[in-house]
């Protein structure tokens, strides 16, 4: 009796180190999960002649103690614009095949991934026979199990595949109002459906964000023949700028539905220092009125205010008539003020009676540009 027992106890232990056998959870696997789950959130998107595709991992796809299997990156290529059916109902055969994804595992590096979940990508590098074509690209992924089993296609994502005009001979301006830039397009546009624009990106020096100047009507850029024209007036003064232009090609319908929208490379850059050498203008509407008290005469001048925001104050000059023989346009234009004035008006006490003065007045900016002299007054007598 004593020996059956410990023969039963023996064929316990050997029989449950396989769970399943002794009703533990989790042992067998079934077949059907060992399939992968299919993709549902592909997007894409195209940049010159590069399709970045991505999407998330779907959960699930890895068998419990079994190799990954791929996912499978498929292309097909569709009239311009793809059917409503080719983009709403699920793709049933991979036309083109252009490349294979191995998922993640699930203990790698999160740094890629969002919102909890691993996201997967591919570029895809067009055919200089694809690109330029007045068609639409259409990307699925196929996730397969590690026996090559298909779980089924993803939701379809396309791009268009239109022509790009490319920013040529990117060169820039400094002037006072700000940086103009200016480059050529030698792409025709012969298709209606099609209209080539572009976006203006600026960086500052040493500054790793990429700020956008223009994006579609940030900044007035226009077209004259082949060659555009664009200008950044939101600048300061003394620091370094890049700039870039990216051609933008936009797709539309028969009744100009915008269908699709692409990016084209970036252009060079080309680099500016904002140095500010440029001299504000000259006031305007200088009057020049002689007024005494007993014993004391002066001259008060006053003037309309410059409109450039970076003008820190104004010079006063005066010349004098020396005799009645001098000629009045002769003589140099002294400076009668110390420092800038930063008043619209100046009281000249420096005046003796029976003198003829001549005034006029120029501004000076916050870097010491100084514009050239207003128009002078007639002549002033005490």
């Amino acid at each position: 009796m004593e020996n059956a027992r410990i023969k039963l106890m023996f064929c316990a232990a050997v029989f449950c180190t396989v769970p399943a056998w002794c009703g533990i959870p989790g042992g067998v696997i079934p077949s059907s999960s060992r399939l992968a789950r299919p993709v549902h959130d592909l997007r894409a998107v195209r940049k010159g002649d590069k399709v970045t595709l991505s999407w998330s991992q779907p959960q699930g796809a890895q068998p419990a103690g079994r190799p990954w299997g791929v996912m499978k990156v498929c292309r097909s290529i569709v009239p311009t614009p793809p059917d409503s059916s080719i983009l709403m109902n699920p793709i049933t055969s991979c036309a083109q095949p252009v490349g294979e994804v191995r998922p993640r595992a699930a203990a790698a590096k999160t740094a890629g991934k969002s919102n909890g979940k691993i996201r997967l990508q591919f570029i895809d590098t067009l055919s200089e026979e694809a690109e330029g074509t007045s068609q639409f690209a259409v990307y699925s992924i196929e996730a397969q199990d590690d026996r090559g089993r298909s779980a089924g296609f993803s939701n379809p994502a396309a791009v268009s595949l239109a022509p790009m005009a490319p920013a040529e001979g990117l060169h820039l301006q400094l002037d006072v109002r700000g940086v103009y830039l200016i480059w050529t397009q030698n792409t025709e546009n012969q298709t209606p459906s099609l209209e080539f624009d572009y976006r203006i990106y600026r960086r500052e020096k040493d500054s790793p964000t990429r700020v956008a100047v223009s994006y579609l009507r940030a900044v007035i850029h226009q077209r004259g023949e082949n060659r555009w024209t664009a200008v950044d007036r939101d600048i300061e003064w003394e620091k370094s700028y890049s700039y870039w232009v990216v051609p933008v090609t936009r797709v539309y319908s028969e009744s100009h539905q915008l269908l699709a929208e692409v990016e084209g490379d970036d252009s060079q850059p080309v680099e500016v220092v904002a140095h500010d050498v440029f001299p504000p203008a000259p006031p305007e509407g200088l009057l020049a009125v002689p007024s005494e008290i007993p014993n004391d005469k002066f001259v008060d001048l006053i003037w309309a205010p410059n409109s450039e925001k970076d003008v820190a104050g104004y010079n006063v000059y005066r010349r004098e008539q020396a005799g009645q023989e001098a000629d009045p346009k002769n003589g140099k234009p002294e400076r009668i003020n110390s420092a800038p004035i930063t008043m619209l008006s100046f009281h000249d006490t420096g005046v003796s009676a029976g003198r003829k003065y001549f005034y006029s007045v120029s501004a000076v900016d916050l870097r010491g540009n100084e514009s050239a002299k207003s128009q002078e007054t007639a002549e002033v007598k005490p």
